[in-house]
């Protein structure tokens, strides 16, 4: 899930935003464990979907960021093959929200595509199970990072989307964790954490299907 994390954020920063429009914002609140509650703005780096582009937009995209010579060569390969099957971006759908900080301070949730394709995840409102480990199709890995420290789910959560359209995407989610077994320096500290959150982004894409 790490590298499928690294390819989406170096698509993500790949693509062209929209000048002068509404940037959207996510909200994180910790409740239990670990009080803390971070915000981030959206843009490219907070939302991305296949269904805001058209195959040609996408293949144009994968064709730039393939070409960049900062890109990482696994990030690189993983660019090739997807052009090589016809093309995909960050799957049907990809969430970030990131807090301002840095360095110890730094938090980031991330919610991403998994085993997904356009048909599994629908261009249209719906409810989805959140997982850490093996997922399935309909099921969204999520990568949560707070001062530091890697959290895993304890059990399936929950994401429903109350708006996934041409103007963008918003919508819930809420999971219990703990911290991760095997992403973490020895000796962190295990902490069961309960975990809720608002997202409210923008098509932040130039496309023929954005508005």
């Amino acid at each position: 899930m790490r590298h499928a994390a690294v390819v989406a954020i170096a698509l993500l920063f790949s693509l062209p935003a929209l000048a002068a429009r509404r940037e959207g914002t996510c909200e994180v609140r910790v409740t239990v464990g670990l009080p803390l509650t971070f915000t981030g703005k959206g843009g490219t780096q907070a939302a991305a979907s296949d269904h805001w582009m058209t195959p040609e937009e996408v293949r144009q995209l994968l064709t730039k960021a393939s070409s960049r010579a900062k890109a990482s060569q696994k990030a690189q390969a993983a660019m090739e093959k997807q052009l090589a099957r016809g093309g995909t971006m960050a799957g049907p759908l990809s969430l970030h929200c990131m807090s301002p900080g840095s360095g110890a301070m730094a938090a980031s949730l991330s919610i991403l595509p998994g085993k997904n394709t356009k048909a599994t995840i629908p261009f249209k409102p719906g409810t989805y199970s959140l997982v850490t480990f093996d997922e399935k199709p309909g099921e969204l890995p999520v990568a949560l990072s707070l001062k530091g420290t890697n959290y895993m789910l304890t059990k399936p959560g929950v994401l429903v989307l109350t708006k996934f359209d041409g103007t963008g995407v918003a919508g819930t989610f809420k999971f219990s964790a703990t911290t991760h077994s095997s992403a973490n320096k020895p000796g962190a500290t295990v902490r069961n954490i309960q975990v809720a959150g608002t997202f409210d982004f923008p098509c932040p894409m130039k496309s023929s299907i954005c508005r």
